[in-house]
């Protein structure tokens, strides 16, 4: 009987260690197969926040992507690293993806993080402008040439009549705490501020609008591609789109989900700034879906042709990659 008792538990161990080693095997390949992706940031804005969500609840994750977040100072440089290939995708711009496509780069808006314009003009509270018109002959601070501050200050002053070359300064000084130093040092006497920065900035009563164009249906911020990578990597745009759709959904729907990511990408923030924004950002700004709306788009060609018109006329399936959309 003790033999028998050998014989039947052999087989037993073996098929255990046998299953250990399949586990392990899986576990390894499934580190293995983890897709590194890099995206780049604009700024420190609310439209990376699906981005964070997506990334703390671990949507991409779940995708078999492990994702980091890249800042730049401005649209214009992270547009040349995504077109160069340091990045993967970008929060930037739909203007961007607008040129990308233009330019036969194959831009395009993988997914739409911003429905509404985010950038607001602020001075002072001091200042004696009124509106952009009484800053003209004046220095009015961009984030970056070519960015969408540059590209709404420009399509705006030509609205006026005026000639954004000859009748304005327009300077570029970065972003947020940047900026504020330009004005505070009077390199310029107005600068373009997103949120958090409008928030935070106005409640220390120290700044006023000048101009505010949060309002303004526009394809403004989006998760954005060139065509080689889309081309390339097809399966993993896929699951970045269900990834990021997934975090829009719970930002309509779980306040404490936004807060947490608004907390984590804007650090200094009180609480009590980090529920407004949280607030803002699911209800006024991002995206529910995931889909660049036509109006937005519209706008967004109409007011980039006139900042720069070598850009073509554009279709709206010409730039927005629904087809990767859940």
């Amino acid at each position: 009987m003790n033999g028998i008792a050998k014989i039947v538990s052999r087989p037993h161990a073996i098929s255990s260690v046998l299953g250990a080693v399949a586990a392990l095997v899986l576990t390894v390949g499934h580190l293995q197969a983890a897709t590194a992706l890099r995206i780049g940031s604009a700024q420190q804005s609310i439209a990376s926040i699906p981005v964070v969500v997506a990334i703390q609840q671990k949507l991409f994750e779940a995708e078999g992507i492990k994702a980091e977040i890249v800042d730049f100072d401005g649209g214009g440089p992270a547009v040349q690293a995504l077109a160069g290939g340091g990045i993967d995708l970008c929060v930037c711009a739909g203007d961007h993806a607008l040129r990308l496509a233009s330019r036969g780069l194959g831009g395009a808006v993988l997914v739409a993080l911003l429905d509404k314009h985010p950038y607001s003009l602020l001075a002072p509270a001091a200042s004696p402008a009124s509106d952009l018109a009484s800053l003209r002959g004046k220095a009015v601070g961009i984030t970056s040439p070519g960015s969408l501050t540059d590209n709404t200050l420009r399509f705006m002053i030509r609205k006026l009549g005026l000639n954004p070359d000859t009748d304005f300064e327009i300077i570029a000084a970065g972003t947020g705490a940047s900026m504020r130093a330009a004005i505070e040092r009077g390199s310029v006497v107005a600068g373009m501020f997103t949120t958090p920065d409008v928030q935070a900035d106005m409640a220390t009563g120290k700044y006023k609008f000048v101009a505010d164009f949060r309002d303004l249906d526009y394809m403004a911020l989006d998760l954005i591609a060139v065509g080689s990578w889309l081309k390339a990597n097809d399966a993993t745009a896929h699951a970045v789109a269900r990834a990021i759709v997934k975090a829009e959904k719970l930002i309509q729907t779980d306040p404490k989900v936004v807060e947490a990511a608004v907390h984590e990408r804007f650090p200094a923030l009180t609480p009590e700034l980090v529920v407004s924004v949280a607030h803002d950002a699911a209800e006024k700004s991002i995206s529910h879906d995931g889909r660049a709306e036509v109006s937005g788009f519209d706008t967004a060609l109409e007011m980039l042709r006139v900042a720069d018109p070598s850009v073509k006329e554009l279709s709206y399936s010409d730039v927005v990659a629904v087809r990767y959309l859940p």
